[in-house]
């Protein structure tokens, strides 16, 4: 499961989020990538069935996320880090000298 699921943000892109637990709304796919398109269908991935179609998590993809306040309900605020700066994605991160 990945969209509903909590994890940790571990970037440096999205300032005073680092180390903090963010919730995982949708996948944006190939969001990294300069030719990404946000109007195709398969760009915006909201259901579990829907990603995996798509071939699951990739490190060219955005997540749609937000933070978890104290009381474990999101903020309305919603961010989209690289997949890679997160703690369930960060083993896609590949390493360096390839």
């Amino acid at each position: 499961m990945v969209i509903g699921l909590d994890t940790t943000y571990l970037g440096n892109e999205i300032p005073g989020l680092n180390g903090k637990k963010v919730r995982i709304f949708a996948v944006l796919r190939g969001g990294l990538r300069p030719d990404a398109d946000p109007d195709s269908n398969d760009y915006y991935a909201d259901t579990d069935e829907k990603l995996a179609r798509l071939g699951g998590v990739t490190a060219e993809d955005r997540i749609d996320a937000a933070p978890v306040n104290w009381n474990g309900n999101t903020s309305f605020v919603h961010v989209d880090p690289r997949a890679i700066d997160l703690e369930c994605f960060a083993h896609l991160k590949k390493p360096r000298g390839e």
